[in-house]
């Protein structure tokens, strides 16, 4: 009797999977060119790629301005200006009582440069999923992005 309560179980995590608005396959192919940002500006690449929590979907918002939606094994490009950015990263919660403000990271960034950020589940209590996003390696995040799909950002 237990295999078809795991089959039932698995199915319906697999079912639960969320997903993003997913951007065209040439806006893809343009964004893991990793091409520099445009004069004055600077590149920021946000991206999830744990399977883990996969069912919940992440809003992004740059200095409170939403940026985009991330779901596993998807990332996105902007370019923003030079400066401080804090990062913020937030999920639905299904427990209304116990919900968590959302995890930030804070970003330095110079003209010129390209930076990863890493937006992963943080453990929490059972149906208030919460995120942070951290800064990771130009090395690990560009291998990230090329293992996933581009989603469409809010703001260019």
């Amino acid at each position: 009797m237990r295999a078809p309560g795991c089959l039932l179980t698995a199915s319906m995590l697999l079912a639960g999977c969320a997903s993003a608005p997913l951007a065209g396959p040439v806006a893809d192919a343009e964004g893991k060119r990793f091409d520099p940002p445009t004069p004055g500006q600077s590149v920021l690449y946000l991206y999830r790629s744990s399977l883990v929590g996969s069912e919940v979907i992440f809003s992004l918002a740059d200095n409170q301005q939403p940026i985009g939606s991330l779901a596993g094994k998807t990332w996105i490009r902007v370019e923003i200006a030079p400066g401080q950015h804090v990062i913020t990263c937030s999920a639905p919660s299904y427990a209304p009582l116990t919900q968590t403000a959302a995890q930030a990271a804070t970003v330095d960034i110079g003209p010129g440069e390209t930076r990863f950020l890493e937006v992963d589940v943080w453990p929490g209590l059972p149906l208030n999923p919460r995120c942070m996003a951290t800064e990771v390696s130009a090395e690990k995040g560009r291998a990230a992005v090329a293992g996933g799909n581009r989603a469409v950002a809010l703001r260019l």
